[in-house]
């Protein structure tokens, strides 16, 4: 029993600071929200640019000669590239927003 009451006590005084953050942060203005959809947005296209390339990389395993192996793997990175390049500016814009 008295365990348990020490381990209350404990996550209790491990939780009050990070509650007292969320607390004095208040909620987000809307420019913060916008930035924050933004950063989503951001997220989504670099996942499907990910997975874009990926599919082209097992493609790339699959093909019939070195050479085309070696175009798809290129394509890939390439695609890869542009999500990750796409999703850095439009996180660049997102946090000038927060």
């Amino acid at each position: 029993m008295e365990e348990t009451l020490d381990m209350k006590k404990l996550l209790t005084f491990t939780a009050l600071p990070a509650l007292a953050m969320v607390a004095a942060c208040g909620p987000d203005s809307p420019r913060e929200e916008m930035g924050d959809r933004m950063e989503e947005r951001a997220d989504a296209i670099e996942d499907v640019g990910n997975d874009r390339a990926e599919a082209l990389e097992e493609r790339a395993d699959e093909a019939e000669t070195d050479a085309r192996e070696d175009m798809l793997n290129e394509r890939a990175e390439e695609i890869d590239d542009i999500g990750d390049e796409a999703a850095d500016e439009i996180n660049e814009v997102a946090d000038e927003l927060e």
